[in-house]
């Protein structure tokens, strides 16, 4: 007798648990979302997304965005359109019990402006081409001629090498390929340029430069050479 009464207290305890749960579920599934949190990250003073294009990008995935149903928010979905965008190198959108909606952004960051002919577009530092944008322009190097896919790898290093160091940053203006394997670097200071020839040896033939500029160009009045070959490892051909 005592052993059926303790089945029939633990049959009506799970009875009670499930009739719990389905209710709980029920109410999960008939609540809507209240509130959506939109983190995009502007660290390096990028403005291409906006909250208005992040809605704009998540009412395609649900057209009753934001007042959704909890049950019909498919933040997969979402996320799919959001790195879709252009302007977006990776989106992670969540949904908590609490009925509040997360849609984490971080932006593509581009380092050189490309003109190419009639052409005009980003390169990015994950080497990827984006196009210009009508909401916000990036401060960022100016490289002209026909570039092609396969100097995206150097250029950007180049790229990340003068922005890193601030003698740099301030005195290279572009850069312009002029042939294949074959590129020059402007300078603001001075009616000179700089060969650099193959986009290899970066660093060595930039901090060859920088010394050279130190001891030579910062100290003369008068600079009646055209041109400085980095071309070579160990020394800086000045040409008039």
């Amino acid at each position: 007798m005592k052993r059926k009464w303790i089945l029939l207290k633990i049959t009506l305890l799970l009875a009670g648990l499930i009739f719990l749960l389905a209710f709980t579920n029920k109410k999960y599934q008939l609540r809507e979302v209240h509130t959506v949190k939109k983190m995009i990250d502007y660290a390096h003073g990028n403005h291409f997304v906006t909250e208005k294009i992040v809605d704009s990008i998540l009412k395609k995935a649900h057209p009753d965005y934001p007042h959704m149903q909890m049950k019909r928010v498919n933040t997969r979905d979402m996320e799919y359109l959001l790195n879709k965008d252009d302007y977006i190198s990776y989106a992670n959108v969540y949904l908590e019990n609490d009925g509040v909606l997360h849609a984490e952004i971080k932006q593509q960051i581009p380092v050189l402006r490309v003109h190419k002919g009639e052409e005009e577009y980003y390169i990015t530092d994950r080497k990827k081409r984006i196009p210009l944008s009508k909401e916000f322009s990036a401060k960022v190097l100016i490289a002209d001629g026909e570039i092609d896919l396969n100097d995206y790898k150097g250029l950007v290093e180049l790229a990340q090498n003068i922005n890193e160091d601030n003698l740099l940053k301030n005195l290279i203006a572009g850069i312009r390929k002029e042939r294949e394997n074959s590129f020059i670097l402007f300078v603001d200071d001075g009616d000179y340029i700089l060969e650099l020839g193959e986009l290899e040896n970066l660093k060595t033939k930039l901090e060859n430069f920088k010394v050279f500029h130190t001891e030579y160009v910062q100290k003369s009045a008068d600079i009646p050479y055209k041109k400085f070959n980095l071309r070579f490892n160990n020394q800086i051909v000045a040409t008039k």
